[in-house]
């Protein structure tokens, strides 16, 4: 699965594009969240870590979890729609996400 288009989200910046690659950074402030939904495979790295909580799908049929960060943890991540992200922490988080793409 790859998408023609960059994804335009919020707490979402596109900083980086290359032959078949995107590169966004998601930052979120203590307590801000985003609900965004990637079609693509991706890869994540986490740039600064803090407590985020994360829901997919929407209430009252969502699944939640809490988890804590570090600067370094990656993650191979497969399309998902609706999900939600939240910083928890106290710290500002900051997440790579990398799309690969077919052109």
């Amino acid at each position: 699965m790859t998408n023609p288009l960059p994804l335009v989200a919020e707490h979402h910046e596109l900083i980086k594009t290359r032959d078949r690659c995107r590169v966004y950074k998601l930052s979120l402030a203590p307590g801000q969240s985003v609900n965004v939904s990637y079609s693509f495979f991706y890869l994540s790295v986490v740039l600064k870590g803090s407590k985020i909580k994360v829901s997919l799908g929407r209430e009252p049929h969502s699944v939640t979890w809490e988890k804590h960060t570090m600067i370094g943890d990656e993650e191979w991540c497969s399309p998902v729609l609706d999900i939600t992200i939240k910083n928890v922490g106290e710290e500002c988080y900051e997440q790579f996400i990398a799309e690969w793409t077919k052109s």
